[in-house]
């Protein structure tokens, strides 16, 4: 197991498995891109291991299979191995299945995690394991499922198969409910290290490090999609031509931009709370209006509006 930085969960993980005392829900929590989704396919590929070893051995049959399946999700070869149903004569994607009948992998439909999607976990581990001795649902930004969803997800939660393991793997627990929290076994990861940070990307520059938080995936757009952080910084800038360009840019990001874009407004007025340049009552209020942003943004909130008000609360 190649994890950076995460010696503590990687120990933590070695230990419950070796000793057998392995809980049926675990929640991988931690900022975006430091290797929790990396980290759960290898821990699952040890739960689905023939020969018990913790991250699997790489070579049984069901761990060949199982490295084919991760190296498609890493890849986002996922067409291939989607799983999709017919409900009320639309099309539904539920989840993404590999040649291994033990194991799915459940990321957001669009923009969330619906109560379609867990009722097709429950119907797969209520089916006893066919190659390995146990099955495994690993479900990714689990932070984006939703009320309905998650009181789905809770029955399987309150009486899993024996054989059952569910892996959570999330950025946020702010949307899950506290009876789902109470019932996973938190593992948490920190954010990744400047030095590990420049060895997986060498053309990062320093200055980015207090940008990504810690985060590889932050570190990698903010490289590939220098556009991002140049329309944060001019949207603090006195131009409503510049604010113009912006709102006329947001809607058509993806999600994760969208989200990326997010965090970098919000480290910018970090930075002028510290030099100074705005008192703690506006911090607050402008941190405040980008939560709530953040909360609704896959609720069909109208960005761009949403943008010109946090723009004029700046200059009020």
């Amino acid at each position: 197991m190649l994890l950076k930085d995460q010696e503590k969960a990687k120990r933590f993980l070695e230990r419950i498995y070796r000793k057998k005392r392995i809980p049926s829900a675990l929640l991988f929590k931690g900022p975006e891109g430091v290797g929790k989704t990396a980290a759960a396919l290898d821990f699952s590929r040890g739960l689905l291991c023939l020969k018990e070893e913790p991250w699997g051995c790489g070579s049984c049959s069901s761990c060949v299979p199982f490295n084919r399946i991760a190296e498609d999700i890493f890849e986002g070869k996922w067409e291939k191995f989607n799983y999709s149903d017919e409900v009320n004569g639309r099309k539904v994607f539920l989840y993404l299945r590999g040649e291994h009948p033990d194991f799915i992998f459940v990321p957001p439909a669009g923009q969330s995690l619906r109560i379609d999607q867990v009722r097709a976990v429950k119907d797969f581990v209520l089916v006893k394991p066919l190659m390995s001795h146990r099955k495994v649902v690993l479900i990714d930004r689990a932070e984006y499922i939703t009320r309905e969803s998650a009181n789905a997800l809770l029955k399987i939660l309150e009486e899993p198969p024996f054989y059952a393991f569910i892996v959570l793997v999330a950025s946020e627990t702010a949307n899950l409910l506290p009876t789902v929290l109470s019932r996973v076994y938190p593992v948490k990861f920190d954010p990744l290290d400047p030095k590990t940070l420049k060895e997986l990307l060498p053309t990062s520059k320093e200055n980015l490090y207090p940008l990504t938080e810690g985060s590889y995936t932050k570190a990698k757009a903010l490289i590939e999609k220098p556009e991002l952080l140049k329309s944060a910084e001019d949207f603090f800038k006195k131009d409503p031509a510049k604010i113009y360009e912006i709102i006329q840019k947001v809607e058509k990001l993806n999600l994760e931009d969208k989200l990326l874009l997010l965090d970098l407004l919000e480290e910018k007025i970090r930075d002028l709370l510290i030099k100074g340049v705005i008192d703690y009552d506006k911090f607050e209020m402008l941190l405040g209006r980008i939560s709530f942003i953040r909360e609704n943004i896959t609720k069909g909130i109208k960005l761009g509006l949403a943008f010109v008000i946090l723009w004029e609360l700046m200059e009020d």
